[in-house]
């Protein structure tokens, strides 16, 4: 079962574009990472579960959106990024 459902990411694409400025993208991107990654809460007791379950989920939302956004490489990077700092602060938590 993926991680990951190309729906909600369809979702955080069309708040991000349809934001007016860069505020507004960078909470598009931030809200929608929560959605996106939202499985991982439920991991965050157990540390050794929780890198691998999140190692699973980045590579996942990698190649999702490397097969359907790849024309966008700007929203690539940033909803990686994003990703990347979500994971990091739910582990610190």
């Amino acid at each position: 079962m993926p991680e990951i459902h190309d729906e909600i990411i369809g979702r955080v694409y069309r708040s991000y574009k349809e934001a007016p400025h860069s505020r507004g993208k960078t909470e598009a991107l931030y809200d929608g990472v929560k959605n996106i990654l939202y499985k991982l809460n439920r991991y965050t007791t157990d540390p050794e579960k929780f890198k691998e379950k999140s190692e699973i989920a980045i590579t996942e939302l990698q190649d999702m959106l490397n097969r359907f956004y790849y024309h966008d490489t700007e929203f690539i990077d940033k909803i990686l990024y994003e990703a990347k700092a979500y994971i990091i602060e739910i582990s610190t938590q």
